[in-house]
């Protein structure tokens, strides 16, 4: 699998089970829809919904949780140089928000946080959401702590979790806290 069709594998995953999630009762969201399905490749938004009385537009990053050389990947940036957020937001009436997802594709688990643009700081026309331990707890978490999923798939990995932990084995490790 080349890197471009691994991304976008991890990509499509990732904005699907950003749907699932909210749909699980008690997320607390409602009306969600895939905004990409309205307009292709959206310039900010994947996902539009309800979060109790607010209207957001979701931009959902999914990555995985470990660069390709070992060390966490602390940061995930939400929006890119060129593009009026704010103006996006305006046109759907809503507050600008993120999906943030953590995957290890060898152990098939995931962490999902959602999060406002509010929330994280800007950096050089840059949101960037931090996934160090000490930050995520302010997130709202999605989902249970490494939840386990059947339908990620191992060759999403970009090779970080082998390199930081030397094991491959799927669900070798996958009831250990990581």
């Amino acid at each position: 699998m080349r890197e471009s069709e691994r991304r976008k594998a991890l990509g499509d995953w990732g904005e699907a089970k950003a749907l699932e999630l909210m749909s699980r009762l008690g997320s607390g969201f409602s009306r969600a829809r895939d905004v990409n399905a309205e307009t292709h490749n959206h310039p900010f938004g994947d996902i539009y919904a309800e979060h109790g009385q607010s209207r957001v537009l979701i931009g959902v990053k999914t990555r995985c949780m470990y660069q390709k050389s070992g060390p966490l990947n602390e940061t995930y940036n939400v929006k890119k140089k060129g593009h009026d957020v704010l103006a996006i937001a305006r046109r759907y009436n809503a507050e600008l928000a993120w999906i943030a997802i953590q995957v290890i594709p060898e152990l098939q688990t995931f962490n999902a946080y959602y999060g406002t643009i509010a929330q994280i700081e800007e950096q050089k026309e840059r949101f960037s959401i931090r996934m160090k331990p000490e930050y995520t707890p302010q997130y709202l978490r999605l989902g249970q702590e490494n939840e386990f999923d059947p339908s990620i798939r191992p060759e999403w990995s970009n090779g970080g979790y082998v390199a930081r932990t030397g094991s491959f084995s799927i669900r070798a490790a996958g009831s250990a806290r990581l």
